[in-house]
């Protein structure tokens, strides 16, 4: 090998790591026994999958055409975005990877939080997080085929199930159960978007979405460096998971 071959293979193998380090992985469903939805997640028979040093986990799987869904959260300040910002599972109408419909819990109103946020300042943080738990408003539910957009209650004539609690090794369950055909899938293909509403990932979304406006007028100024922002987690917090669905 030449020197200009061993020079060419040393320029590229800290681009090929950081490639592979980076590269997203596509989860599949899994096929646990029957799911009951009571945050007791002995029923998904470990079949979760962990993400980034067992900083929280999931798995997702299709029973009698109902999705179902659990996250398991184990780093505190994980649990404290997901407080913050809720969870969202959001289902693509036609297997790729694109927005579809999308629910997100626990919701709190504007209104309510405020008022949480004060309790805050004077409750330990169990006592806050009971009081969360507590009081939540409902699912917060957009492009659903048969449901409206917006608030929709706990207790729903649609099938829609969802519950959110701390365990007693201190770690955040959350379990959901969407009848898919409140969704209208297009395909039997289906993927999955599923994780936590945290800061970064807002903050990345919109710059992303400021890039778009930007490239569409030119005049609105300079883009927004995405790589200037970091995700603070050892992992992603969300992933994609895929199945094909038997109708």
């Amino acid at each position: 090998m030449n020197k200009l071959s061993i020079l060419l293979l040393c320029s590229l193998l800290p681009c090929l790591a950081f490639a592979q380090k980076n590269k997203k992985v596509n989860y599949l469903f899994s096929n646990p026994p029957e799911i009951n939805i009571d945050a007791n997640i002995t029923d998904w028979d470990n079949t979760l999958t962990y993400v980034g040093d067992e900083l929280w986990a999931f798995s997702v799987t299709e029973q009698n055409n109902n999705l179902y869904v659990t996250i398991v959260i184990k780093d505190l300040q994980l649990q404290r975005e997901a407080f913050r910002g809720g969870l969202f599972i959001d289902v693509s109408y036609d297997g790729k990877k694109k927005e579809g419909a999308r629910l997100q819990f626990p919701y709190w109103d504007r209104e309510r939080r405020r008022a949480l946020a004060d309790l805050g300042q004077h409750e330990e943080t169990a006592n806050l997080e009971k009081e969360l738990l507590n009081n939540v408003n409902g699912y917060f539910l957009t492009g659903f085929g048969r449901v409206r957009d917006g608030v929709l209650a706990l207790q729903n004539d649609y099938g829609i199930d969802g519950i959110v609690k701390i365990d007693t090794n201190k770690c955040l369950v959350y379990e959901a159960k969407i009848p898919l055909q409140l969704v209208g899938l297009k395909s039997e293909q289906i993927a999955v978007n599923l994780g936590i509403n945290t800061q970064y990932a807002l903050l990345k979304k919109a710059a992303s979405n400021a890039n778009k406006n930007r490239n569409m007028y030119p005049m609105m100024g300079r883009p927004v460096m995405q790589s200037t922002l970091k995700n603070p987690y050892s992992g992603e917090t969300e992933v994609w998971v895929y199945n094909k669905i038997i109708k």
